[in-house]
């Protein structure tokens, strides 16, 4: 070979070399560029919640407005959020971060709905990096895996609504262990196997869904082919002790969710209905709802579909075993999905729904996975008939992209309250009682009372009396429902009761009142509603003795000293009524209407000191009381006559 055919051959390879590296640059510079469109499409569709209130009939309110903890980072409060369960779920870390946001702006709602969408944001390029770790052949994958994640419909629920914080906060430590866990086995440095415990540990501490993560690092391993050995499971031993613990305390956490009796007899149904009908909404995200009522039985039968998912899920098992002759992509992905998802699909009955769309916010990656796989198939494959499909798999994907992402855009708007949130509920399910009891509360909660006059509520939305009767209305007849399908409903009758109490039915809500006390006798709201009604009545008698029940139930509500003390001055008891004032503002020092009140029996009384002790702690309170000020001077110069 001659010298000048030598240099030719080098100077080819060097060619090549450079054309693949400038190849290798092109692609690296568009795949960031079609990740940074995803993440900021997914900006624009859920930047609008920020402006969005608390549900306040779902759960919101318990974890923020209700919630004494999270409004001191004291550290007897801290040791609460770790020695305390939070509606069933033991979950500190995110309580804690409420904590720090009230800190930081109190009961406004736009920092919590920033926090979720910038971890959902994060989560989406944790993902990528991800899948791009297992995967590296072809971004694509990986691309395909973040882009369905960051947009799908199912996954408006864990990033709109504040109470499931959870969701978002847990897997972002659970996506950054699995990527440090890519890192060890790569590598088999100590260091990333202890921070993949680390991570692991506080994604426990966010979300008790966690603890399946031993189980994912085992699926990691078998798809990286990593050789079997003890080490190989040993080094997980401290991954499943961790689970085992943090399981134990999950289940003692949600003992209270578990209904007493079976919903439905053929449970199992239940189950493997709700497992196809998570895969079918990955790909045909329709008729999605906040909540997936139980079926109703008929002659102790379920709805055929429910017998028709058991012959799709041994179809699907047969493809997914099939498949295991093209390699381990469509096994992999499937298992991811049904690992992470396993713990929610209700084979212990917990709550009153049959599936929930945040269930599927990390278990989705496994699907995604294998769109994305199949893509690089076809864009792999040497067989020409199938090369040609990946252009139209491609359109398909980008048509897919854009139409989740505008469903995902119409249903963060039905989060903005729970009226809108639940009225969609009951479009598609009208005899969902929870989503009735919600809107009813609803209704009720955004009523303002305008004014009081000769016993007649008057009650108004924003000004407006006649939405406020119509609010009432309706939420009046939400409780209808409920109780004309289902009887007792946790507390439909002293919602009832309150809302006939808002329209002027006192009669009505002194009956519905009695059959919420009827039913929980230890029920000290509906007594001192009772009491309130019975005031309108002008039955003071009655009304006190309704205020006393609530009392013994609960002695440090001040709302019930001081309307009884209202009731006892209409009968001219008014030492008693004096005394129930005094109870007040020894619970509440700053409730100025029990200083006026307890100021003018005084006066009554002809206890003129007492009563310009209660005028000057009423001026200190609020030093523009004009009418205050007024009535002191009046006393303070009756009381000079006398001394005269």
């Amino acid at each position: 070979m001659s010298k000048k055919t030598s240099l030719s051959k080098k100077n080819i390879l060097q060619q090549n070399k450079t054309t693949q590296k400038a190849e290798k640059k092109s692609i690296n510079t568009w795949v960031w560029v079609a990740l940074a469109i995803v993440l900021l499409t997914t900006l624009a569709i859920y930047f609008k919640a920020i402006k969005f209130d608390f549900l306040m009939t779902w759960d919101d309110s318990f974890y923020f407005t209700e919630n004494n903890d999270i409004k001191d980072l004291h550290w007897t409060n801290i040791k609460l959020f770790f020695t305390e369960f939070y509606l069933g779920n033991y979950q500190p870390i995110t309580v804690l971060m409420y904590a720090i946001e009230y800190k930081l702006v109190g009961n406004s709602s736009y920092l919590y709905h920033l926090n979720n969408i910038i971890l959902h944001i994060i989560n989406t390029f944790l993902v990528f990096v991800l899948i791009r770790k297992i995967s590296s052949k072809n971004v694509m994958v990986a691309l395909i895996t973040a882009s369905f994640f960051a947009i799908h419909p199912m996954h408006v629920e864990s990033v709109v609504w504040v109470s499931e914080r959870k969701d978002v906060l847990y897997s972002f430590f659970f996506l950054l262990s699995l990527i440090i866990y890519t890192n060890y086995y790569k590598s088999g440095k100590l260091k990333h196997l202890i921070l993949t415990c680390i991570f692991f540990v506080l994604s426990c501490l966010t979300k008790s869904a966690a603890v399946i993560l031993p189980l994912v690092l085992l699926l990691l391993d078998y798809y990286s082919n990593r050789k079997y050995s003890w080490k190989m499971f040993v080094e997980k031993v401290p991954f499943f002790a961790i689970s085992l613990i943090f399981g134990i305390v999950a289940l003692n956490s949600q003992k209270s969710a578990i209904p007493a009796t079976p919903i439905i007899s053929n449970h199992f149904l239940v189950v493997s209905f709700s497992l196809i009908s998570y895969i079918f909404k990955a790909f045909i995200p329709v008729h999605l709802s906040a909540i997936y009522p139980y079926p109703i039985e008929s002659g102790g039968t379920l709805p055929i579909m429910y017998y028709l998912s058991l012959l799709f899920i041994g179809l699907l098992i047969l493809f997914v075993w099939y498949s295991c002759r093209w390699g381990k992509d469509v096994v992999f992905g499937f298992l991811f999905f049904i690992i992470t998802i396993i713990l929610v699909l209700q084979f212990v009955e917990v709550g009153f729904a049959t599936m929930a769309d945040r269930y599927t916010y990390i278990p989705y990656i496994g699907l995604f996975f294998i769109v994305g796989k199949f893509f690089e198939y076809l864009y792999n494959s040497v067989n020409r008939n199938y090369k040609k499909y990946t252009n139209y798999l491609l359109v398909a994907i980008i048509f897919g992209f854009i139409t989740f992402s505008t469903i995902s855009y119409g249903r963060v708007k039905l989060w903005k309250n729970d009226g809108a949130l639940f009225s969609d509920v009951l479009n598609k399910y009208p005899d969902c009682v929870g989503a009735l009891n919600n809107r009813g509360v609803y209704y009720i909660n955004n009523v303002q009372i305008e004014s009081s006059y000769n016993n007649v509520q008057v009650v108004s939305i924003g000004g407006n009396i006649e939405k406020g009767k119509l609010y009432i209305n309706n939420a009046i007849n939400d409780f209808n429902r409920i109780i004309a399908l289902y009887g007792n409903y946790l507390f439909v009758y002293r919602y009832r009761g309150f809302a006939r109490y808002l329209s002027n039915d006192y009669t009505g809500a002194i009956n519905d009142f009695g059959q919420a006390i009827t039913i929980n006798p230890k029920d000290e709201v509906a007594y001192f509603n009772r009491g309130n009604s019975k005031i309108a009545l002008k039955d003071y008698n009655g009304a006190i003795k309704d205020f006393d029940e609530a009392i013994a139930i609960n002695s440090k509500d001040i709302n019930f000293y001081f309307n009884r003390g209202n009731a006892k001055k209409e009968i001219k008891d008014y030492i008693g009524a004096i005394k129930d004032f005094d109870k007040t503002i020894e619970l509440n020092p700053l409730h100025i209407s029990a200083y006026n009140n307890r100021s003018l029996l005084k006066c009554i009384l002809k206890d003129y000191k007492g009563a310009i002790a209660d005028f000057d702690k009423m001026i200190e309170l609020n030093p523009q009381d004009s009418a205050t000020i007024k009535n002191r001077n009046v006393v303070q110069s009756l009381l000079e006559n006398l001394k005269e």
